[in-house]
């Protein structure tokens, strides 16, 4: 009887376990540190954590209408996750109008 409460005891803790874990709640591990959104920047220049992006090779990406490439090539340089880049990319377009 005994070795079946402790079976039992032991099963709800480790249900219990897998719950937590599952709801979440913790920070995400894997991927790139989330960053605030940052406050429009001057004209011509997207600030973006404490990088300021002024890249002459994205703005032409941007000018040819290949934000895909535009938003790559921005995370290569940066390390930025991809919705971080691709709202970087917009504001830079944005201004360039």
């Amino acid at each position: 009887m005994s070795g079946f409460l402790l079976f039992a005891l032991g099963f709800l803790c480790g249900a219990g376990l897998v719950l937590a874990l599952r709801r979440g709640g913790g920070r995400d591990l894997t991927g790139p540190p989330r960053t605030l959104s940052q406050p429009r920047a001057a004209k011509t220049i997207v600030t973006v954590r404490t990088e300021t992006i002024d890249d002459d090779e994205i703005r032409e990406l941007i000018r040819q209408n290949r934000k895909i490439e535009a938003i790559k090539r921005l995370r290569d340089r940066t390390g930025l996750g991809l919705k971080e880049a691709k709202d970087a990319v917009d504001a830079l377009e944005r201004t360039m109008r």
